[in-house]
């Protein structure tokens, strides 16, 4: 008399039912093969959960282009640099593509100090990784006072040098930005002596839009050297309207810029001395918006990334280790312990052939 099942789990039916079966603890065979590909499987499968998990913690960023629809007249130029001059000489200026000219100099604070280097770096050396939405909020935002520019170390009145800094407002078009020297230039009354000019100059800060003095831009913390009194130094500036969004929705709206930097000696009367900053603004509206995932999307990404390598690679294995199946029983005919019955001396028995014993009485 059969036994009744104690539950519905013990139903024939719902065994089988069962789409993961399992296989008997002593029918399981295992090889080196097996091994080196659970270590490789392994290790694959460690650098996809770091790259998710730094998804997941940091984000990862979207860009998205449009054309600028802003309505503005003005942009904000955020300057400071240090010049290896003496302050009375030097002279700031920006000409734009509507043809108007604008001495500007009185608009930037001079202030005499000492020439020094410190932590810059060449243009070409000085290129900053990329830096996160997230960051770039932080930056423009952790400060509960108006941003303002560092004060000047070591101040001295009449200094060999001259750090020239400060915030104005332009024109939203081309133009031209730059510091030459008095008499070689503009008309001046005064003419500066060849021995005293050397443009040898730091840019500490070049920016455009709202000052965020944590912002990294690409002229930070740059530059260039001379020994020439005559030296003319120009950069190429492509500026964009960008805007920042973190992964919380909060915006931060400024302008980022890729430059080019050119520099050549001349000769008195073949070309005018100084530093210019050539800036063109760009057509175009850069939206840079900062995506994390959600702790569900998480785990089933990673869930998903498991089991399918997994799967995959034991699909894959199956299938070379049938393939290897059916080929080594044919080579092992021909082979039996590394060597043929035609390589042998001893003269070849087929196997369909028995030899009998015949006893006579």
């Amino acid at each position: 008399m059969e036994t009744a099942p104690k539950s519905m789990m013990d139903l024939p039916a719902i065994r089988e039912f069962d789409a993961f079966p399992k296989t008997i603890p002593t029918y399981k065979e295992r090889s080196s093969r097996g091994g080196i590909l659970t270590i490789v499987v392994g290790f694959l499968i460690m650098i996809l959960i770091w790259h998710e998990l730094r998804e997941y913690l940091f984000g990862a960023a979207t860009y998205s282009f449009s054309v600028d629809n802003t309505v503005g007249h003005d942009l904000g130029l955020n300057f400071d640099v240090t010049i290896n001059m003496p302050c009375h000489y030097l002279s700031i200026d920006v000409r734009d593509a509507v043809g108007d000219r604008m001495h500007i100099s009185d608009e930037f604070k001079k202030e005499g100090t000492e020439f020094s280097i410190g932590q810059a770096a060449r243009l070409e050396t000085n290129n900053d990784a990329g830096i996160s939405a997230s960051k770039m909020v932080r930056d423009a935002q952790g400060g509960w006072t108006r941003p303002t520019f560092k004060k000047t170390k070591p101040l001295i009145p009449e200094g060999p040098a001259c750090r020239i800094f400060g915030s104005t407002h332009v024109k939203k078009v081309t133009g031209n930005l730059h510091i030459t020297t008095l008499g070689h230039g503009y008309l001046s009354w005064e003419h500066t002596d060849h021995q005293l000019m050397n443009l040898t100059h730091v840019i500490s800060e070049f920016s455009f839009g709202e000052f965020f003095p944590n912002m990294v831009q690409p002229l930070d913390n740059s530059v260039e050297i001379t020994d020439k009194p005559f030296h003319i130094f120009q950069y190429f500036i492509s500026v964009v309207p960008t805007t920042y969004i973190n992964s919380g929705g909060r915006q931060v709206f400024t302008n980022q810029y890729s430059v080019t930097d050119m520099s050549r000696s001349t000769e008195h009367g073949r070309g005018v001395p100084g530093i210019f900053f050539k800036y063109d603004i760009e057509p175009m509206y850069l939206t840079i918006r900062e995506r994390t995932t959600t702790l569900v999307q998480f785990l089933v990404r990673l869930a998903g990334i498991v089991g399918g390598i997994v799967v995959c690679t034991g699909w894959a294995y199956r299938g070379i280790d049938y393939a290897a199946s059916r080929v080594m029983p044919k080579l092992g005919k021909e082979t039996s312990h590394g060597y043929s019955d035609l390589d042998s001396g001893l003269p070849h028995v087929s196997p369909t052939r028995t030899a009998t014993r015949r006893f006579y009485t």
